[in-house]
């Protein structure tokens, strides 16, 4: 596959009577993203912006949504979800840089996550906050389930992120990326796979992988390039907290890092993507076929971890080192620890093998303060769970920053964050 990212960079989104990008502004016009956005499930649909620096918070935030358009006739952009089902990874794609979709709920299913433009809590996030977001604030219409809503937003979101991308691809960019795998002249290099433990439990408890969810799929070889190009998106509307947003999917920190290296110092062999499902025996099949496809399919010699979702799925990823080690295949762990609010390190894995002698840490449980801002993105309120009084979103308050800020501990390393035992 031969993918070539056209990317055009953003300074500053105003709104206008027409949607079109000059001189590094991106001109929106409202009207035209709302009927880009519309849905019999909704009331009605807004939007509002935010550019870092502001005094702002943003709630209630699920996805986040780097624009691209794919060229070409018959082209798919987030195919299954804002266009039918075609192969990407190849061809061109048009991205803006600096600027994403984010959907702004009205309705929460798993708790508040924030997003601040400015000041200390946006410095505990690695990317969001330096983005300007063009929130999507959709109102659910009368009788409309959640299920129902959450995937009409998720939706609407790709296709305001298409469409305002389309904009672009006459527009000359400011750099141009190729990816694409060369197999020439790494016969002496060290050829490392990537096993990466998606999530998909129930419907919008999941992640969509061109347009389906993943509950019942077997471990698959993907090429790294569909990934980036929108062919696996965020849709986990009751856990946001443990999944990465369809940004940082796009932007694959563990992907990106292992196709600069190719060619260097490695042979990136490969993308092995598997579900972590709930029942103990598949967790153990799919671990042994995620082993399988290393070393029989991508004669790997050695494999990098990682997973999405909350506690339980640290068992797959040690039972997917296992399986890997008792393959002569060497493992490298990403871990996030977040089990335990203490953080004491007897608690920070719910697996013990000996196999896992290297892991890397993306950080743990910490408490932020949150100060007062002068606007709110999205409902103002949060309600406490446990006394049910509510609480006032514009500050200030105090919380532990993984259940409060969007992205704050990626699990695939989109952070500046890590765990030392002292």
């Amino acid at each position: 596959m031969h993918l070539e990212k056209r990317y055009v960079d953003v300074q500053k989104v105003v709104f206008d009577e027409k949607t079109f990008i000059e001189k590094g502004i991106l001109h929106v016009c409202k009207k035209e993203l709302i009927a880009e956005a519309m849905d019999f499930h909704f009331e009605s649909v807004d939007f509002e912006l935010a550019h870092p620096g502001e005094s702002c918070r943003l709630t209630y935030v699920c996805d986040c949504v780097q624009p691209m358009y794919k060229t070409g006739e018959g082209a798919a952009t987030f195919p299954g979800i804002a266009d039918e089902v075609k192969r990407v990874g190849n061809g061109v794609s048009i991205v803006l840089r600096g600027v994403c979709i984010t959907e702004i709920m009205a309705v929460s299913a798993g708790g508040v996550q924030t997003l601040d433009m400015s000041g200390p809590a946006a410095e505990q996030s690695y990317a969001l906050p330096k983005l300007i977001h063009v929130c999507l604030l959709a109102k659910p219409a009368p009788g409309v389930q959640n299920d129902a809503y959450f995937d009409a937003v998720n939706i609407a979101s790709k296709k305001v992120a298409k469409y305002v991308a389309k904009c672009a691809k006459d527009y000359t960019p400011d750099e141009v990326e190729t990816f694409e795998l060369k197999k020439e002249g790494l016969e002496d290099l060290p050829r490392v796979a990537y096993i990466f433990q998606i999530f998909s439990h129930a419907p919008l408890n999941d992640t969509a992988y061109y347009g389906d969810g993943c509950a019942s799929m077997m471990p698959i070889v993907v090429h790294p390039n569909e990934i980036l190009d929108g062919a696996l998106v965020y849709r986990d509307y009751y856990t946001a907290g443990n999944s990465s947003p369809t940004y940082s999917l796009q932007n694959h920190p563990v992907i990106l890092e292992l196709i600069k290296r190719h060619g260097k110092d490695i042979n990136f062999a490969g993308v092995i993507m598997s579900n972590t499902p709930a029942e103990i025996v598949n967790k153990n099949r799919n671990a042994m076929m995620c082993a399988g496809l290393a070393k029989y399919h991508l004669n790997a010699d050695g494999v990098i971890i990682t997973k999405q979702g909350g506690g339980h799925p640290q068992i797959d990823t040690g039972l997917n080192c296992d399986y890997c080690e008792e393959l002569g295949i060497k493992t490298v762990l990403l871990l996030t620890e977040f089990l335990s609010v203490g953080n004491p390190i007897t608690e920070l894995v719910l697996f013990s093998t000996k196999n896992a002698d290297a892991m890397v840490t993306n950080g743990c449980i910490s408490m932020v303060d949150f100060p007062k801002v002068d606007r709110v993105v999205g409902i103002p309120t949060m309600i406490n769970r446990n006394t049910l009084s509510s609480m006032d979103l514009y500050g200030p308050y105090t919380m532990a920053a993984y259940s409060a800020i969007r992205d704050f501990i990626s699990q695939i390393g989109n952070t500046h964050f890590t765990s030392v035992a002292y």
